[in-house]
């Protein structure tokens, strides 16, 4: 026999019926006006509450339009992608999945955590019910050379151009960094990827949540749970669209603190 795949509860769990999405307080306002085509979701990695919200996101914007989903994966994954969100999400389905590099890299910064696997299970369970058209991988893979920042940027915004050439909705879930429509902050700044997005038809928010914990990676091998301060300023609950930060359409507020979620588990053993 080959090697068997000891999968943890939490995995087995992610396989349950999906159910109606929450309300999202305001998310009504993303679906006003016609000509919005990409609405991109800046998160904190490594949380459970963000991939949660960005699911309910997806399922409420699916009740009105057709919807391509668009994750921050390596698009070297695709094709592992394509395979589990057709699959029946049974266990096969998922060692082959679990497989994939995106669970496997060293730097585990919290797009690997178990609480994105179960945001990957949800969109399984809506592609099979005809609730979204595809989920696609915008982190570029494909450079025979390193990549500048700005170079960088910009494939993962034409990766999510791309997706939404048929006339579908493109939900982003990204880190915040790159859902800002303006450069990034650094020394030398750079144009962020939501930059590169057609500006009348693109929509960045940022996700903001009370004080909690996360999974953080500063280098590979030095990833951890870390306490976030907090972002959201006793915010009630839901989207709020204003000008207060130019690098964004508006923020969501949670409302409450945000956890850590580990890496999704697999744990491999030696079989005969």
């Amino acid at each position: 026999m080959g090697l068997l795949l000891a999968l943890s509860p939490l995995l087995l769990a992610a396989a349950a019926p999906a159910t109606a999405c929450d309300p999202i307080p305001g998310w009504d306002q993303m679906l006003a006006k016609d000509e919005v085509r990409f609405i991109v979701i800046g998160e904190l990695h490594g949380t459970n509450e963000i991939p949660a919200l960005f699911a309910d996101a997806v399922c409420l914007t699916a009740q009105e339009r057709q919807v391509v989903v668009a994750v921050e994966q390596p698009s070297i994954d695709q094709a592992a992608i394509d395979a589990f969100m057709a699959s029946d999400g049974g266990e096969e389905a998922r060692r082959e999945f679990l497989d994939a590099r995106m669970w496997n890299m060293s730097m585990k910064d919290g797009r690997s955590s178990q609480a994105y696997f179960r945001l990957c299970e949800t969109l399984r369970q809506m592609r099979a019910a005809g609730r979204i058209v595809s989920v696609v991988a915008f982190q570029p893979s494909t450079f025979t050379a390193p990549p500048t920042p700005a170079e960088y940027e910009k494939a993962m915004a034409d990766l999510i151009r791309a997706s939404g050439e048929s006339g579908a909705t493109v939900l982003a879930l990204a880190g915040a960094a790159h859902a800002m429509r303006g450069n990034v902050p650094t020394p030398k700044p750079y144009p962020a990827m939501a930059a590169y997005l057609p500006a009348e038809a693109t929509i960045p928010l940022n996700v903001k949540g009370e004080a909690g914990e996360s999974w953080v990676c500063s280098e590979p091998n030095t990833c951890g749970v870390k306490s976030w301060p907090g972002t959201s300023n006793g915010h009630a609950e839901g989207v709020k669209l204003d000008s207060a930060d130019p690098n964004y359409s508006g923020a969501i507020y949670l409302a409450k603190p945000l956890t850590a979620s580990p890496p999704q588990a697999v744990t491999v053993a030696q079989g005969d």
